[in-house]
């Protein structure tokens, strides 16, 4: 108990000591908004990287910036000049990016989409076309002229969003120009020519790690959306219709381990674009090939939660931000693993056995219908049917082979309605529905979610209400309450919370919730400082209490004290961070005995971890962390050791080598189950994964792309226990027949070839090679274990793919132009 309060104490002293010691009166950014207008052309821009058209003399200046970081509020280290054209098609940006020593500008190559992460000057565009202070869509344009565009909504930021539009930079004895056309096909925006658009430019030199915008930011106001300034002018426009086609073919050449021959595939689909109207567009995607995305970080889980992976599909992470809202949405449920595929072996009779599987459903077609009106009200309709999934039962007497449905037709709705409020608020309604016609089952979940914030935007109240239904052979209904109260600007923050979830809270048949049943409360405090001083750039720390119950019945779960420090070093650009927690109680663990009513008692522990990150700007940089913790009995303990240097070659390549190795000492977890009794085992467990990530840029648009993840992890029980009711463990068992010794390795390659050869378009060659190997043979021999998994059966597949993006207006006017 005395090093309980001693952890309390000392990190109460770590917070008082950042506010009285750091803390010293800071310059505030320069407050006000800034006013745009932009300048109708009748000519045509050709986007060349040059600002030679007469047009953009005439158009209207935006300067004085103003830094961001590091210096939040300073005057920025070089000048910079932006205007802003339009016509009835698109909105022509040109930016001078004044250097007075353009031989440093960094010019690194690298994939789309991560143009502000490279090494290179960046400028950046960001659009809120309703002017709400929440939402924005961010263009970006590398000094190398790579392309990033980003969905932004308050606080969060969506980079899978992909849009169409055109950009080209040069480099002069000046500095550097972008010039760029976005297409209003790419905006959703209000024909009420009264509406200002909100506005801002940010631009990233990099040999200094500095931004700069153009309406001045304040780092200690939470948000940079509800920061900007306005852009006029806009007006008149009559957007031609918005339509475009991507049809794609896909070849594939396969090669499984258990056959001696190839498999070959041809697959060919198409995704549409329909501009309902200025603000609402209708996407579909009929036939989707999702074989060529990036391979899942699959892991052995020994938890009792199911793991939940990120989503790879393009379709169903573009421009997926509604979707979001009430957290009741996980599109990797789309095309899972049939509902009947772990069961299917209660269908055998006498001589039967399983021949064929399938471990997915198959996608027929999705559509999503998302836009915005001119009143801020945020409409979005996603639909998508799966077909029915069979198994093939083969007898093996007579050879006779019969299906068995693993899952019938499934259709997949949701309905999201989001309000954006005064203040950089928001209210929203979301509807999630499965139905699975022949099964006579139907799911449906009800959340509102919102936040309140107060004029000056430093107060806020969020929360997330929903409501669980499941109709089959009977009803159940749950409800979920989250609810937190705010400071979320300036240098003292806090969080108070609370969350309930009912037992029968259920939102996983179109969503993602580990466990239910809870009822949990907690506060943070944190201090920040924003303003360099002494010899850091930054400072965060913050300090949390939480406590944990279950909700029916009302009894004591967890509860646990944890601080955070985060800071950057001013002259190295070294950041580095700690954490440390510790459980104050023993915790009573109602989930590891995965059997209702029944708990595990688990010893008080306490845990720690370090990390550092150099400055990304050297040819080698270096990540690193190191994690410890341990209980006051079981003999439990563990650690955690990670490197990650960073080899950047040349503007054109880059190498990322991660490993971290995981140990854990007398790890107690659950064992098995027979009649009514549950065992739980205490084992070593060893994780180890090695990582590599290789870029090779030819140009902007074109590169080689290459991973390589190694994932080793075993499991040594060194005892048996029965759990007894009161959560106590029984002494060792000695007449046993469990052996739940497992060495578990996954090896895949994934090198993949791209060229963007059109604005929208792409030419993609993928192999991928993929190993998984599970035995009892646990080692702990590395190069011994790494060598039986290069020898065992391998899937090996090449795909080729060319996905073409068709602009009607395009065609059409190419045809006018040829007649």
């Amino acid at each position: 108990m005395l090093k309980c309060k001693a952890a309390i104490l000392f990190s109460i002293f770590l917070l008082i000591f950042s506010i009285t010691t750091f803390s010293k009166p800071q310059k505030k950014a320069t407050s006000g908004k800034k006013f745009l207008e932009a300048f109708r052309i009748a000519e045509e821009i050709k986007i060349d990287g040059f600002l030679n058209e007469s047009d953009w003399e005439r158009a209207q200046v935006a300067t004085d910036f103003y830094q961001y970081e590091p210096f939040n509020g300073s005057f920025p280290s070089e000048k910079t000049e932006v205007r802003v054209l339009f016509d009835d098609e698109a909105i022509y940006i040109g930016a001078i990016l004044f250097d007075t020593n353009p031989e440093n500008i960094y010019c690194e190559l690298g994939q789309r989409d991560n143009s502000d992460n490279l090494k290179s000057d960046a400028f950046s565009v960001l659009l809120s076309t309703y002017n709400d202070g929440i939402n924005y869509q961010d263009f970006i344009v590398s000094a190398s002229g790579v392309q990033t565009d980003i969905m932004r909504t308050g606080n969060s930021s969506d980079r899978s969003w992909n849009a169409v539009w055109t950009s080209k930079v040069s480099i002069n004895e000046q500095g550097w120009i972008v010039e760029m056309k976005i297409p209003f096909s790419a905006l959703r925006f209000s024909k009420n020519s009264a509406t200002n658009w909100g506005l801002n430019f940010r631009r990233l030199i990099k040999r200094y790690n500095e931004w700069d915008t153009w309406n001045p930011i304040d780092n200690s106001i939470s948000g940079i959306v509800n920061q900007s300034g306005e852009l006029s002018g806009i007006s008149d426009i009559k957007p031609p219709l918005r339509l475009s086609f991507s049809p794609y073919i896909s070849a594939y050449v396969e090669k499984f381990p258990n056959s001696k021959s190839l498999n070959y595939r041809l697959n060919g689909g198409m995704d549409v674009k329909v501009g309902l109207s200025e603000s609402f567009t209708l996407d579909m995607t009929l036939i989707p090939d999702f074989g060529q995305v990036k391979s899942d970080e699959k892991v052995l889980n020994i938890s009792p939660f199911e793991v939940k992976y990120d989503e790879q599909r393009p379709f169903f992470i573009e421009g997926m931000d509604l979707f979001d809202k009430g957290n009741i949405f996980y599109s990797r449920r789309i095309g899972s693993k049939p509902s009947g595929y772990h069961t299917i072996s209660d269908s055998l009779r006498t001589n039967e056995i399983v021949a064929e599987n399938p471990s997915e459903t198959s996608m027929i077609n999705a559509t999503k219908i998302s836009g915005r009106t001119a009143k801020g009200l945020g409409v979005g309709f996603f639909n998508a049917i799966t077909s029915e999934a069979n198994a093939l039962i083969k007898d093996t007497v007579s050879g006779a082979e019969r299906e068995v449905a693993t899952q019938g037709l499934t259709n997949y709705n949701m309905l999201v309605l989001d309000q954006t409020l005064p203040n950089n608020s928001y209210v929203s309604l979301a509807n999630t529905n499965l139905l699975h016609p022949y099964a006579n089952y139907y799911s449906n979940v009800t959340a509102t979610d919102f936040i309140f914030r107060n004029k000056t935007t430093k107060y806020a109240l969020q929360g997330v209400g929903a409501v669980s239904q499941i109709y089959a052979d009977s009803s159940t209904i749950g409800y979920k309450s989250y609810l937190v109260a705010q400071k979320t600007s300036g240098n003292f923050l806090f969080n108070v919370w609370n969350n309930i979830e009912s037992e029968q809270y259920n939102p996983n048949d179109l969503g993602y919730l580990q466990k239910a049943n809870e009822f949990s409360n907690g506060v943070e405090v944190g201090y920040k400082i924003y303003q360099p001083f002494w010899k850091l750039l930054n400072w965060n720390s913050w300090v949390g209490f939480s406590h944990n119950q279950l909700y029916n019945p009302r009894v004591y779960n967890k509860s646990s004290v944890y601080v955070s420090l985060r800071t950057t070093i001013t002259r190295s650009y070294l950041t580095l961070g700690t954490d440390f927690s510790f459980n104050p109680k023993e915790t009573h663990d109602y989930d590891e005995p995965r059997t209702n009513d029944r708990m595990l008692i688990r010893p008080r522990n306490i845990s720690g971890s370090f990390w550092t990150s150099s400055d990304y700007r050297k040819p080698v940089a270096l990540d690193t962390g190191a994690g410890y913790w341990k209980a006051e009995d079981f003999s439990y303990n563990g650690l955690y050791v990670s490197l990650s240097p960073r080899l950047r070659f040349s503007n054109n390549f880059f190498v990322v080598y991660e490993v971290r190795q995981d140990f854990e000492n007398n790890n107690l977890g659950y064992a098995g189950k027979s009649d009514n009794e549950i065992y739980m085992g205490f084992r070593d467990v060893s994780t180890l994964t090695n990582t590599i990530n290789g870029l090779l840029s030819f140009n902007s648009l074109s590169n080689i792309n290459l991973r390589i993840r190694h994932y080793w992890r075993w499991i040594d029980y060194s005892s048996y226990h029965t759990l007894y009711d009161d959560g106590t463990l029984s002494a060792p068992l000695e007449n046993h027949n469990m052996d739940n010794n497992i060495n578990f390795n996954l090896f895949n390659i994934d090198l993949t070839y791209q060229w963007n050869f059109a604005p929208g378009s792409e030419l993609s060659v993928v192999w991928k090679n993929a190993i998984e190997l599970s035995n009892g043979d646990v080692r702990s021999n590395f190069f011994s274990n790494f060598g039986d998994v290069l020898s065992s059966g391998q899937v090996n597949s090449l795909s080729f793919k060319i996905l073409y993006y068709i602009d009607y207006q395009h065609v059409k006017n190419s045809f006018i132009k040829g007649a």
